[in-house]
């Protein structure tokens, strides 16, 4: 047990008791994430949106991130259908050499093939419910470029099931924010916990692609 002054010492350390860092690095950050988990395939390597749109939900409800939580809502969905934009075009651009790629530290074959399951056994529904299925959702826009959708009607289908997996997750952490406003102490180990958890789930992945 450390003496009451170095405990305080401890618990007073900068980093620690500033939350500026979380209140504008950690709603940017989260969008960013967000972004290129459809974007860029993060989704594969780190999935992890859940997580990252509860806690967004949950930091606001407790006041630490000054922003409404209508707001919050819009700016990740936005963030996932730019995510979901970009994948598509990405997917244009691959067409049929999409099933061709050769496996990767972010792309695993074994995924497109799941997902293309999926997305051919439930043609008109994947991009409305695989949004909710991890990997499902990094493949889907990829999958529905290279399979000719047109893309007025993906942005349609993406923004409707975008807009239902933010707000659903980002109000579920909300409302557990508000109702618990005593977590707001504990604000900093929160969010370092959900860093640490995506930095732990990438570095497991990478080591785990090398056996």
């Amino acid at each position: 047990m450390l003496p009451d002054n170095r405990m305080d010492v401890l618990l007073s350390y900068p980093l620690l008791l500033n939350t500026n860092w979380i209140e504008w690095g950690g709603t940017t950050l989260i969008a960013a994430l967000v972004f290129i988990e459809t974007g860029f395939l993060l989704g594969l390597v780190v999935p992890g949106g859940e997580t990252l749109l509860f806690t967004a939900g949950l930091l606001t409800g407790i006041q630490t991130l000054h922003v409404s939580v209508v707001g919050l809502i819009a700016l990740l969905t936005g963030a996932a259908i730019a995510g979901d934009l970009t994948g598509y075009l990405i997917g244009r651009r691959l067409g049929n050499r999409l099933h061709q790629l050769p496996d990767t530290f972010f792309f695993k074959r074994r995924y497109l093939e799941q997902s293309d399951a999926f997305y051919s056994k439930h043609p008109r529904r994947a991009l409305l419910i695989g949004r909710f299925l991890p990997i499902i959702r990094t493949f889907n826009p990829l999958l529905a470029a290279s399979s000719g959708l047109p893309l007025p009607r993906f942005l349609v289908l993406t923004s409707i099931s975008c807009l239902a997996y933010v707000s659903a997750l980002v109000l579920a952490g909300y409302v557990l924010g508000q109702r618990f406003p005593e977590l707001g102490q504990y604000v900093q180990y929160i969010f370092l916990g959900v860093v640490v958890l995506v930095l732990g789930t990438l570095l497991f992945q990478r080591f785990r692609s090398n056996d």
